[in-house]
């Protein structure tokens, strides 16, 4: 299963939906449906039950709302920097609105912008409908987006008619037109129409069975001359408020009425201009397959195509999920996040026992290296030994017994070698000292000496000799006796140097 997005149309009238899957570059229409709505405020239970119908619950969802619940206005501002306009746009907007602004939730876009300033759009919500739809469909689906289902539809016309100048799109809803006058991709202008009182109070045509039927041709087209001539004001109010050529090339005409009989036509001759219908499915590429193309009307369902595209990572010019009603981001807010993070977790657990893996492999070859030389050191030692099975314990027991208790090993540090110290004792005792050792020994702190000379100014003289060594910080004579052997002459003695500390 690919990426998956659900597209919720809030119209006057109805709830529709429209879900697409994504896997690459191939996009399909998985499922449609529209509800009957009786009350534009209370549209939670309808949108509950058309994600149930769905089975819906964890991809993203948009949710696009009509203009009858939103307040539109068009403002000049003398700077175009984002974050000045959103400082100063609550003031602009606290004179224009009946409702106190701290109880809306105001996001805007920007229309056009010039060294004086800017020209913004700005669209207002109540606090009050958003906590409430919110909540009704808590549990159930939480929308990522929530903005006017006019302004993804108007970016999709705009991206296709990029070359024509001024553009204007007419979404022909069942109770009201929408009108959106863009230039380039930039929309400039937005209102919503109210159909004339002959088309509300007997309208000219009905839906049967989902299909739109005209009962009356000739009442059918004196309301959309009448709307074309609402379309005309508005455009004329427009220019004379923006000082600026707006004056449309071409019309694209979309909404449920669009495919009405005639309605392009009254529109085309009415306005003197070329007028096009809009097919979202081929501009997009996008898959319709055959059990659901019997219950597709495209014109029925291209704003909740275009809010269901909005919902594959594409920015929202306008987004009211801002402030205290931001959508909580929870790292386990699905299965698949859930997923995700359990499979994070268990490479990262398998990348960090294999490191211990190799890293042990590694220690265990040194420690193989280092063992077989410590083995054969010792066997070159000690050669008499054939079988070795812990080279160093064994070492240490082999030295102990060959140089008596405290011996140290052959080496201490770098300039307190054996071989060093009895070569610095027999360089400084004077060649013409008679002199013999009977026994030396060598532990970590000193240097015992005993032998025998021929006088106690011998014992003085070596004493004297090893004290000016810098290998020592004391040098002692322990004992200086004569020796009790019959007919002796010789000197026993006994001489202690205390080595440098380590």
């Amino acid at each position: 299963m690919g990426k998956r997005s659900l597209g919720i149309d809030i119209s006057d009238g109805q709830v529709t939906g429209v879900a697409l899957e994504q896997q690459g570059k191939l996009l399909a229409v998985t499922a449609c449906l529209s509800l009957p709505l009786s009350e534009a405020a209370d549209v939670a239970p309808q949108i509950i039950q058309l994600c149930q119908q769905f089975a819906w619950r964890e991809d993203p969802c948009v949710c696009g709302l009509p203009l009858s619940l939103l307040s539109v206005r068009n403002l000049a501002l003398p700077f175009s920097d984002v974050k000045q306009i959103a400082q100063a746009l609550p003031f602009e907007l606290e004179e224009q609105l009946i409702v106190p602004v701290e109880s809306l939730v105001v996001d805007f876009m920007v229309s056009a912008t010039a060294n004086a300033g800017s020209r913004i759009i700005a669209f207002a919500v109540e606090k009050f409908f958003l906590q409430n739809l919110l909540e009704g469909l808590a549990g159930v689906v939480d929308p990522e987006i929530i903005t006017p289902a006019v302004t993804p539809l108007a970016a999709q016309v705009v991206r296709q008619h990029r070359d024509v100048g001024n553009v204007l799109m007419l979404h022909a809803d069942l109770h009201s037109m929408t009108m959106v006058l863009a230039h380039g991709e930039r929309p400039l202008f937005y209102r919503r129409l109210s159909y004339p009182d002959q088309m509300i109070l007997h309208p000219p045509f009905l839906y049967d069975n989902d299909q739109l039927v005209v009962v009356d041709m000739a009442a059918a087209k004196h309301c959309i001359r009448l709307i074309c001539a609402s379309i005309e004001r508005s455009l004329d109010y427009y220019r004379l408020e923006s000082e600026a050529e707006s004056r449309p090339e071409r019309v694209v005409l979309t909404g449920p009425l669009a495919g009405m009989d005639a309605m392009a036509g009254i529109i085309a001759s009415t306005l003197q201009l070329p007028v096009d219908l809009v097919d979202l499915l081929a501009a997009n590429a996008i898959d319709c397959p055959e059990a659901i193309r019997t219950e597709w009307q495209s014109q029925r369902f291209d704003r909740a195509v275009s809010l269901a595209l909005l919902g594959f990572g594409k920015k929202a010019a306008i987004n009211f999920r801002k402030e205290t009603f931001v959508k909580k981001r929870t790292f386990y807010s699905s299965r698949k996040q859930l997923i995700g993070a359990a499979a994070a977790v268990l490479v990262l657990v398998l990348c960090f026992l294999g490191y211990l893996w190799s890293d042990c492999r590694l220690l265990q070859r040194r420690d193989q290296i280092v063992r077989d030389e410590m083995v054969a050191i010792f066997k070159q030692t000690f050669p008499k030994i054939t079988k070795v099975r812990e080279p160093y314990t064994e070492m240490q027991a082999a030295l102990k017994a060959v140089q008596g208790p405290e011996s140290p090993a052959p080496l201490f540090v770098s300039d307190k070698r054996v071989l060093g110290l009895l070569a610095d004792i027999s360089s400084r005792i004077p060649e013409t000292v008679a002199l013999r050792v009977s026994r030396l020994a060598i532990d970590r702190e000193s240097v015992l000496i005993k032998g025998t000379t021929s006088t106690f100014n011998s014992v003085d003289t070596i004493k004297n000799a090893l004290a000016v060594s810098p290998k020592y910080k004391g040098v002692q004579i322990v004992s200086a006796t004569a020796d009790k052997a019959k007919n002796s002459s010789l000197i026993r003695f006994e001489i202690q140097l205390q080595l440098e500390g380590i």
